[in-house]
């Protein structure tokens, strides 16, 4: 019999199967291995059901008729998980380790206090410190304590998630105290496509997404530095020539605004700022020593 710690292992899932397989393998070849694994299959895609229930059966399956998207989908997992630890992973990313459970696990005892523990991406360098603070988890890789999660309240539910999910959810934990804490040496494997091909209503809506996130977030006294983020995103697309969907993208942020004007809770100054100045420097961690829980 296989070992397990008790971890979840969640992935939300839409409609492409191989890569999602390729996942599922990956984190079932892993030793020790997570003692559950949750996939949420949105949009009622049966033929996905189907392929993760016959190739992986002691796979728990979650289904939604209607589309939840990514951060829902999130959502639903989380609340299904039975651990305390849930590892997150997107359908295309996966451990670059075979020990990687084991990781979590030492990474957890180090850091009791963390209510997010984030991966690093197998391309970026190893750098020091192994350990810092940081603003926000990495989307394809982290781990949840759902303790936490369920105190913030999970992700804003988006069809697009892109330029939305992470920040925002990194700036409500970081305002009630909470601390991610990144490990470069605890790597996934994030087997997506290159962002030439982004499609032009998917970066449209990353554009509406990142007016929405501080429109939601910042104080009315801020929000002149969420013009500024409009304009540096215009300014990195233009610089890499992904002109696709800009137009559209700048029509529709006063409906994407106005459509979620009912999500608006604005945080409070102090913390915003001291996000800022996180996302911009992060912060060394001492292995062992537990995170401060200070804004």
């Amino acid at each position: 019999m296989a070992l397990t710690v008790p971890i979840s292992v969640v992935i939300p899932a839409c409609e492409r199967i191989e890569p999602l397989l390729k996942t599922l393998g990956k984190i079932t070849a892993c030793m020790p291995q997570p003692s559950e694994i949750v996939v949420h299959v949105d949009g009622g895609r049966v033929k996905v059901v189907k392929a993760v229930e016959q190739a992986y059966p002691a796979a728990r399956v979650l289904s939604s008729s209607h589309y939840q998207g990514a951060g829902g989908s999130r959502n639903i997992l989380v609340r299904a998980a039975h651990h305390e630890l849930v590892a997150n992973f997107d359908d295309d990313s996966f451990p670059e380790r075979p020990d990687y459970f084991a990781q979590v696990i030492e990474l957890a005892g180090r850091f009791p206090q963390a209510a997010v523990l984030s991966a690093a991406n197998h391309d970026d360098p190893v750098q020091e410190p192994r350990f810092s603070r940081v603003s926000e988890a990495s989307g394809c890789g982290c781990i949840f304590r759902k303790s936490w999660f369920m105190k913030v309240g999970g992700f804003v539910p988006l069809r697009v998630a892109y330029n939305m999910e992470e920040v925002d959810m990194g700036l409500r934990l970081h305002a009630m105290g909470g601390v991610i804490v990144r490990d470069s040496q605890l790597r996934v494997v994030h087997d997506k496509p290159p962002p030439e091909f982004i499609d032009a209503a998917t970066n449209a809506a990353i554009l509406m997404n990142t007016a929405l996130f501080p429109y939601l977030r910042f104080p009315v006294w801020l929000w002149p530095v969420a013009v500024w983020q409009i304009f540096s995103r215009l300014r990195f697309l233009y610089k890499r020539g992904w002109a696709r969907g800009i137009k559209a993208g700048i029509c529709g942020m006063p409906s994407h605004l106005l459509a979620h004007r009912h999500r608006r809770e604005a945080l409070p100054t102090l913390a915003v700022v001291s996000w800022l100045s996180l996302r911009r420097f992060p912060r060394r961690m001492e292995a062992g020593r537990p995170p401060s829980l200070g804004v």
